[in-house]
């Protein structure tokens, strides 16, 4: 029989097959016969693993009184921390605080601008479209997007695998195509604009373009510069770059004369008051136009610099192309800056080659000296 009394116990118990053999049995926690026959129920449909999960959930619901609303919008973030603990996976650090902030950025704009949008398991290709509209009309650019909404949709996925409310993921859909390649660098007369902006707007905005010109450094890297990874002496940066964290190199990158006389005077001016050399875009990275830098979109709006077709990673495009204008070769080209397909330590094993890559990235600047 499918339940069945126990003379010990006051409760009704079952018994059921399980697939691939044997039998599990226990108490149903229910004195009515009818109750404990819907609790059976339950359990053999369990076991026999023909029954969508959200089935399942729904008949336990129906048997404790319970009624699903839906996974809040806010509440997104927490449960997906919880499930990464569960199954014992970890993001790096920067990983997670970028990708926490990206779900509180959607839920924020999701609040404002589509408040049909309620939960998690109501987010569809509409509302994820919408969202990254938005993300192109605040100036974002391809990279930039796909990178944003690639963040949302691992967090959704891992939704899908934990809640039985959330049955799609909208957002491989709506990722845009990576144009990062296409961006064009700054003509000489934009980066002596854009620098001159940058240095009258303040906020870090002047050393921190000057850093990316001469370095080919991408914002993330420039933003979370440590004056442990400066070495004023030698004139390198010795750093982790967030491309290649994941792969534990470490890389070496020289630094051109100007850019070195400014880190010195900073220095002096900084007393050590901070661990990083601008302190403002390390508190606001990943998202500078939430704190005190500002968007660097005001930067080029001020230099004149517009249309859309630039970003602050076009400084590292611009840096390759008064490379090739000096004409340092492709190949020393490639270890300053990273350009090539290999993703191993064979990227960037130029330490004895510093003195050489000095001289390149000297003679690239030298291309428009006139700009500091």
């Amino acid at each position: 029989m499918a339940i069945y009394k126990r003379k010990e116990s006051k409760y009704w118990w079952y018994s059921v097959y399980k697939r691939g053999g044997g039998y599990v049995w226990g108490s149903t926690g229910k004195e009515k016969k009818s109750e404990a026959e819907a609790v059976e129920k339950v359990i053999r449909l369990a076991h026999q693993g023909d029954t969508p999960t959200d089935r399942l959930h729904a008949m336990i619901d129906a048997l404790a009184g319970a009624k699903r609303t839906g996974l809040p919008l806010a509440g997104v973030w927490d449960v997906y921390a919880d499930w990464m603990r569960s199954v014992g996976r970890s993001m790096a650090p920067i990983t997670e605080r970028k990708r926490k902030r990206v779900v509180e950025r959607f839920a924020e704009w999701a609040k404002e601008n589509w408040p049909a949008v309620a939960n998690a398991g109501q987010v569809d290709r509409a509302c994820a479209a919408g969202f990254a509209s938005w993300l192109a009309k605040q100036g974002s650019g391809g990279k930039t997007r796909r990178n944003i909404i690639g963040e949302i949709g691992t967090v959704w996925e891992g939704l899908r695998r934990v809640r039985d409310d959330v049955t799609v993921n909208p957002w491989p859909l709506v990722l845009p195509g990576d144009d990062s390649e296409r961006l064009p660098p700054f003509t000489p007369e934009q980066e002596k604009a854009v620098i001159e902006a940058a240095d009258e707007i303040g906020k870090g905005w002047g050393l921190a373009c000057r850093i990316a010109r001469a370095t080919g450094l991408r914002y993330g890297d420039v933003a979370t510069l440590k004056w442990s990874e400066v070495d004023l002496e030698t004139g390198v940066f010795r750093l982790r770059p967030a491309k290649t964290a994941r792969h534990g190199i470490d890389v070496i990158v020289p630094v051109c004369a100007s850019v070195r006389e400014a880190l010195g005077a900073l220095w002096a001016e900084q007393g050590g008051t901070s661990e990083y050399v601008l302190p403002g875009h390390a508190a606001a990275y990943p998202h500078p136009h939430k704190g005190e830098p500002g968007a660097f979109s005001e930067v080029l709006k001020k230099a004149g610099v517009t249309g859309g077709r630039h970003t602050f990673h076009s400084w590292r495009h611009t840096f390759r192309t008064r490379l090739a204008e000096a004409g340092v070769s492709d190949e020393l080209a490639k270890r300053l800056g990273g350009w090539t397909e290999d993703t191993t330590a064979m990227r960037y094993d130029h330490d004895g080659r510093i003195d050489e890559l000095r001289r390149a990235v000297e003679k690239g600047m030298a291309v428009h000296a006139e700009l500091g």
